[in-house]
């Protein structure tokens, strides 16, 4: 049976991940196309997330306890130099003190006060502002201590930019989730990119000791935007993934789907395609027969 009409057409270059895939196109009349059920539907935008692997290494809380401490006590004397300061203050003003013991009060406050900012600075500055409370980092660091809890540095060689959530996989097989608190402060010096801090509750907490190291994979970073290409629309044939995108009444030109990841309901495709083209959801396999059929020569 003769399916119409069919053309070479001119080679379109597709902007891919890697490499350039090339396009070609079938004429199709319209009668044939009616025999054969070709039918199209529009591309939906879409966006998809690539899960990033790395690592995660479970890591030591007692600079942080150990800094914890130094504050509390920080805080307690610097209350106490600022109580004594204004006390001294009061009486100096008649003659119960000299003045110079009210302004050596003053100084000791502004000593305590100076050195509290300080080690409040420093837990910004090493574990990161998610640790500036002093209350929620005191119920953490119980957590630490009772076992409930274990903090990790995650690293990933492509980056940790956007990661909303990680997964370790521990021994056996067992994965654990790991909620992110924030960026790391400093750089691991294998990877040279910035890492993430991150923690796990439940009971794997317990069983992470310091220094543990497990593969981790990150999600929700950075979005790649495309298209879903239906699945009764795709085409396998040389090693790669094609799709038929309806050109006019009677031309298709057939596509190749650039870093093609799967979907609910199709494959993801980075580029090739745009958001509203009309693809082929019916009869692109007759389409790929016609399109690779010896030609009749006239």
């Amino acid at each position: 049976m003769k399916l119409g009409v069919f053309t070479a057409a001119a080679w379109v270059v597709l902007a891919g991940a890697a490499c350039a895939a090339e396009a070609t196109s079938v004429q199709v009349d319209a009668a044939t196309q009616k025999r054969i059920g070709v039918a199209t539907a529009p591309l939906a935008a879409a966006q998809h997330r690539v899960a990033v692997s790395g690592f995660a290494r479970v890591l030591d809380a007692v600079p942080l306890a150990t800094l914890d401490g130094d504050l509390t006590t920080a805080l307690a004397a610097a209350q106490a130099s600022r109580a004594e300061a204004a006390r001294t203050k009061a009486l100096a003003a008649d003659a119960t003190v000299s003045l110079k013991l009210a302004q050596a009060a003053q100084a000791q406050a502004s000593a305590d006060a100076a050195k509290l900012a300080l080690l409040r600075r420093r837990v910004g500055l090493e574990w990161g502002p998610v640790f500036a409370g002093d209350a929620s980092r005191a119920r953490l660091i119980g957590e630490l201590v009772t076992g409930r809890a274990a903090l990790v540095r995650i690293d990933a060689p492509a980056g940790t930019i956007g990661a909303r959530a990680a997964q370790m996989t521990l021994g056996g097989g067992e994965t654990v989730n790991v909620a992110i608190l924030g960026p790391a402060r400093t750089a691991d010096p294998r990877v040279q990119t910035g890492g993430l801090i991150g923690l796990v509750r439940g009971p794997a907490a317990a069983r992470l000791g310091i220094g543990v190291s497990a593969p981790v994979t990150l999600s929700g970073g950075a979005a790649s935007v495309g298209v879903v290409v239906p699945r009764s629309a795709l085409i396998r044939t040389a090693g790669q993934t094609f799709a038929y995108v309806r050109k006019d009444a009677t031309h298709f030109e057939r596509r190749a789907l650039v870093a093609p990841a799967p979907q609910a309901d199709g494959l993801f495709s980075a580029g090739g395609f745009s958001p509203g083209q009309a693809v082929v959801v019916s009869g692109a396999a007759a389409l790929f027969a016609a399109e690779v059929a010896p030609k009749s020569e006239n």
